[in-house]
């Protein structure tokens, strides 16, 4: 597809995202491939890639941004020439990743959209000791919300606002209370499982999008079953940003500690 300067300011969205777990598989990362064309994606946020000697498969129109260098959990994808740029804005971690995409636009400051993609693995550790997180991002999602206008990936978290019949936890009332006061909103249709154990288990919501609803628009939300290569589905969905929206981290400066 021809991603020209016309396209991008002809009223259509500017971000068309493709969000899916592969679960380490390369047989998953192809039928993820394949399902390109079919969202017109040109931002891939995928958890748990297919690892070579600790790196991610490449592709050859799109950049290529690892969480980490060793230990890469998330590897976010982004079309070449579909945005006027991209920055990293993140430290590195292995479970998360936030990027800063500039939007091609004709205003003196083009409008951005900065996209945390997360990996929220499961600490066997801490699984049964209440006052401790029970995955690595639980402590970290305030962080995270204040760097980005959109937040998603395998939340690894049941919550009834997503996933009827459902007890939450602690942590994943902890998740839903970051993001009721960071003001953003589920994406997600409510009770949509995005995950279908291979072991015939209970199907869930575990694959989450929120996104700052004062910033950006997010619609079209929807699952591929079609290409479902594991126990993930792929997720699609388009985002806008609002007019004039520049986002700007929402966190303290610790070094600074007068606030008032």
């Amino acid at each position: 597809m021809n991603h020209t300067l016309a396209q991008r300011n002809a009223g259509r969205p500017p971000a068309h995202i493709l969000q899916y777990n592969t679960g380490k598989s390369p047989t998953a990362f192809q039928v993820m491939q394949a399902a390109i064309p079919d969202t017109d994606a040109n931002i891939l946020l995928v958890q748990e890639p297919p690892l070579l000697d600790g790196t991610p498969p490449t592709l050859d129109d799109f950049h290529c941004f690892p969480s980490h260098k060793q230990a890469c959990q998330t590897v976010t994808y982004i079309r070449k020439k579909a945005f006027k740029s991209t920055s990293v804005i993140s430290d590195p971690h292995a479970d998360f990743l936030v990027v800063s995409l500039t939007l091609h636009s004709k205003d003196r400051k083009p409008p951005t959209i900065n996209i945390a993609n997360c990996y929220n693995r499961l600490q066997n550790c801490n699984w049964r000791t209440r006052d401790q997180p029970t995955h690595p991002l639980d402590a970290l999602f305030h962080e995270i919300f204040a760097l980005t206008d959109l937040v998603a990936g395998d939340m690894n978290k049941h919550y009834p606002k997503w996933e009827n019949g459902r007890q939450p936890s602690q942590w994943a009332q902890n998740l839903v209370d970051i993001c009721n006061a960071a003001n953003f909103r589920l994406a997600n249709t409510p009770n949509t499982p995005t995950s279908y154990p291979i072991n015939n288990n209970r199907s869930a919501v575990l694959d989450l999008t929120f996104f700052d609803q004062e910033h950006i628009t997010v619609r079209n939300w929807h699952t591929y079953l079609k290409h479902k290569a594991l126990d993930h589905t792929p997720i699609s969905y388009q985002a806008w940003p609002k007019s004039g929206t520049h986002q700007e981290y929402k966190g303290y400066n610790w070094n600074n500690t007068n606030w008032a």
